[in-house]
């Protein structure tokens, strides 16, 4: 008995160890090549280091390298992981964050729906609610759990398989968020009568995204990727279809822009601001990352497509064969050149811009160049030159009122030069020809008719200063100062050549001068301060 007790002790243990050897020595057979052997981190979770699972298919990677894993240097223990449990423990970590996504979305509108409410177009005056950063908005709305999960299983995965996965997953929520506040923007058409409803919800779509949304993904990303690599690529995965989506309708409005109505025109210089002030922060997102230079560039090559100096230059062209102003006032041209320059610089601070610093101001100094190139041309269809100069005086002058707005784009002594040039070609062509009439030559003062040469230059003086103080009484000079100054300076030349004309005519004449002199110098006066009155059209 105690020799078959003894047989069963030895014979058992044989056989325990018979069995240990064969499971050290069995290679790995062709059922497991779905399996990866790794070593893992001790506080991985328990589930994922089980090397009893059952198989899973799953496609096979394209790149050894990508295959990543963590790898515990004081544990000596390899464990088999299978990574189509792997991917499936990683696709319920995504399900289970798409199911926060109601959560996360109220709180995002609880953060900007006094904006979401405002009108960003057809604003008058009125204070558009700013929207205050918040770039942990999302992530501190998640249960940390779900972002441990997620970089755990992560770390295990094929990275483009991983990158796919909750790239897909975090377009869906953007899209998802932006259909939910009603910010839909469709491809633009020309014929599409809600075109400003579409402008609006982009403005607002495109400052929630890139204001919001983006820099709260980048937080994310940076939390469920641990190295930056990783968080610049899966970040620019998940951005660039929104963003390019955002952009081609920019891009379309500026093309289509050239048969748009005027209250469809005058939105672009919002849309344009908008681009422009959101650039520093696509260039903080972005800056540095490989795979989304693109995403920039295309930013900054919209908004110069989307740029006043294009528009205007088109409206300007546009314009060229409008006829001219009866009265020499402010051409229509000019009128909207200011509204753009004033949508786009109302806040002068956001631009700093100066002459010579960038070039956008070099762009919009050319689009003040070319209208003033217009303006000219079109100043010569005038039948009567001085008023051709008036016109020109008129809008120089209102483009120079321009400048506390926009900046020192062409400086002010350039319009003082051209004003002033203007000014004078005035005088040289209507009051200098009146001027001739009371000029005598030496020659003609010893003529023994001299008597009757004067009292025939003071006639013509009187026809001629009545025809042009008429004329010129119903054209118009926009600002009070520069037309106080324009008759100030008729008055210096016109006034001491008359009262030495009536001098003369005295010592020739004697008393009877008075009898044939129809205006003093107070008279003559009186009729230059009735100049450029007409009511502005």
């Amino acid at each position: 008995m105690k020799i078959n007790l003894w047989l069963v002790i030895v014979g058992g243990s044989f056989s325990h160890f018979l069995i240990i050897l064969r499971a050290n020595l069995d290679p790995i057979g062709p059922s497991h090549q779905n399996h990866v052997v790794i070593q893992i981190d001790s506080d991985l979770p328990p589930q994922l280091t089980s090397g009893s699972v059952s198989q899973v298919d799953s496609p096979q990677p394209t790149d050894a390298t990508l295959v990543t894993a963590q790898v515990a240097p004081s544990s000596p223990q390899g464990n088999i992981i299978d990574r189509g449990l792997i991917r499936t423990q990683f696709f319920g970590h995504i399900e289970e964050l798409n199911k926060k996504n109601g959560k996360l979305i109220d709180t995002i509108f609880k953060h900007v729906g006094e904006y979401l409410k405002a009108n960003v177009v057809n604003v008058d005056h009125i204070l558009v609610p700013e929207i205050h950063a918040d770039d942990n908005m999302v992530a501190d709305a998640l249960p940390q759990r779900i972002i441990t999960n997620l970089g755990d299983t992560g770390r295990l995965m094929f990275l483009n398989e991983c990158y796919n996965m909750y790239s897909r997953c975090r377009r869906e929520f953007l899209q998802e968020c932006l259909s939910t506040f009603g910010l839909q923007f469709e491809k633009l058409k020309v014929e599409d009568s809600e075109k400003m409803e579409k402008i609006e919800s982009w403005i607002k779509a495109m400052n929630l995204t890139v204001r919001i949304l983006f820099p709260n993904e980048r937080r994310l990303c940076d939390r469920r990727f641990p190295s930056s690599y990783a968080a610049d690529i899966s970040f620019s995965k998940v951005c660039k279809e929104l963003t390019v989506g955002l952009l081609r309708f920019a891009n379309t409005l500026a093309t289509e822009n050239h048969h748009s109505p005027y209250h469809l025109s005058h939105a672009i210089p919002k849309v344009f601001k908008t681009l422009s002030d959101l650039i520093p922060n696509f260039n903080a997102l972005f800056y540095g990352q490989l795979l989304s230079e693109s995403l920039i560039n295309d930013v900054v090559f919209v908004g110069k497509r989307l740029g006043i100096f294009v528009e205007l230059e088109s409206l300007i062209q546009r314009e060229v064969a409008q006829k001219t102003v009866p009265n020499g006032g402010i051409h229509p041209t000019t009128h909207e050149v200011m509204n753009y320059l004033r949508d786009v610089f109302t806040d002068n601070e956001n631009f700093r811009i100066r002459k010579g610093i960038s070039s956008f101001s070099d762009q919009v100094a050319r689009v003040i160049q070319v209208l003033v190139s217009n303006l000219e041309a079109k100043s010569t269809n005038y039948k009567d030159p001085a008023l051709g100069h008036v016109f020109m005086i008129n809008n120089l002058m209102l483009l120079q009122y321009g400048e506390h707005i926009y900046g020192v784009i062409v400086g002010q002594d350039w319009y003082k030069s051209k004003i002033n040039q203007r000014i004078e070609l005035y005088q040289r062509s209507s009051w200098n020809k009146i001027l001739e009439f009371l000029m005598l030559d030496p020659c003609e003062s010893l003529t023994h008719n001299v008597a009757g040469l004067m009292k025939n230059k003071l006639k013509c003086f009187n026809q001629h200063f009545n025809e042009t103080r008429r004329a010129q009484a119903a054209w118009f000079i926009f600002d009070e100062k520069l037309r106080e100054m324009m008759i100030k300076s008729i008055e210096n030349r016109l006034l001491p050549a008359y009262g030495n004309f009536l001098g003369k005519l005295q010592d020739v004449l004697g008393k009877d001068a008075y009898d044939i002199v129809d205006y003093g110098l107070q008279n003559i006066q009186d009729r230059l301060s009735l100049l450029f009155l007409a009511t502005k059209t």
